[in-house]
């Protein structure tokens, strides 16, 4: 009987420690608000390195993104070292638009669901639905893991056919995880917080077809001085340009990620 009684005590012990593991998952409107706090409410300058590698050779490209949500963001891509003369390019995103001047001709083009920065700067709960919509991601919530943390899955979990999902930290609330229609993934980490409501990941990894390019941003910024009238179309004249004398595996790969996820 004391065995049995003692039996019953290490049970009710260890149901004690289980059940709060079996966290209670909340609903879909409170994780994307709280996701939506973390993203800032200032325009946003955001220096970062881009690194490809393929087989043997390597190329960094220098990236400054100024950033007013999910809906106004703009794009400078400088080449450094033995690129430094062949990449220059200058993008204008506003919603679902991408505008870009090549020589004198500005043209407008339609973003696909690849373009996924904007992900990172959502401001307000209705749109991320519109975003998850847009990138089928289903309403389903879950517990996952992304880069060694507890998250909320966002999506149809994969089976045979792999699906488009966001994973958020449970903590946190920021984005772990992307899992694009293209299955395309965006593995990010070293989450920073920059001030009260703006947090970052200073490293992400996209990953696509065998090809992984890495980002680590250098400087962030919440003091720009900068203002919405640099995000009109009618006011960026900025040309791009990128042109590679020889083509290799490795210019392809850049030329593919300027054209998708750019």
């Amino acid at each position: 009987m004391k065995n049995l009684m003692y039996l019953m005590i290490y049970c009710a012990v260890l149901l004690t420690k289980v059940q709060p593991a079996a966290a209670y998952v909340p609903s879909l409107d409170f994780i994307l608000t709280k996701s939506t706090a973390t993203t800032g409410r200032q325009i946003i300058s955001i220096d970062q390195d881009v690194t490809f590698k393929i087989g043997t050779e390597e190329a960094t490209i220098q990236e400054t993104w100024l950033v007013e949500g999910d809906k106004n963001l703009k794009l400078s891509a400088i080449g450094k070292g033995l690129f430094k003369s062949n990449i220059n390019l200058h993008y204008l995103y506003n919603n679902k638009n991408k505008t870009s001047v090549v020589g004198k001709n500005k043209f407008a083009t339609v973003l696909t669901t690849d373009f996924f920065e904007k992900l990172f700067f959502i401001r307000s709960t209705e749109s991320f639905k519109a975003h998850l919509k847009e990138l089928s991601i289903t309403n389903q919530v879950r517990l996952s893991r992304a880069d060694g943390r507890v998250t909320f899955a966002i999506g149809e979990p994969s089976g045979t056919k792999v699906n488009p999902q966001i994973w958020i930290d449970q903590d946190e609330f920021v984005i772990r995880k992307i899992r694009l229609p293209s299955e395309v993934e965006i593995d990010l980490s070293n989450i920073t917080s920059v001030s009260t409501d703006l947090m970052i990941a200073k490293s992400q990894k996209i990953q696509w077809a065998g090809t992984t390019v890495e980002v680590k941003v250098k400087n962030i910024s919440t003091k720009t001085g900068a203002t919405l009238n640099q995000f009109y179309p009618q006011n960026f004249d900025q040309a791009s340009e990128i042109n590679f004398t020889n083509k290799t595996a490795l210019t392809e790969a850049i030329d593919q990620f300027y054209k998708r996820f750019r």
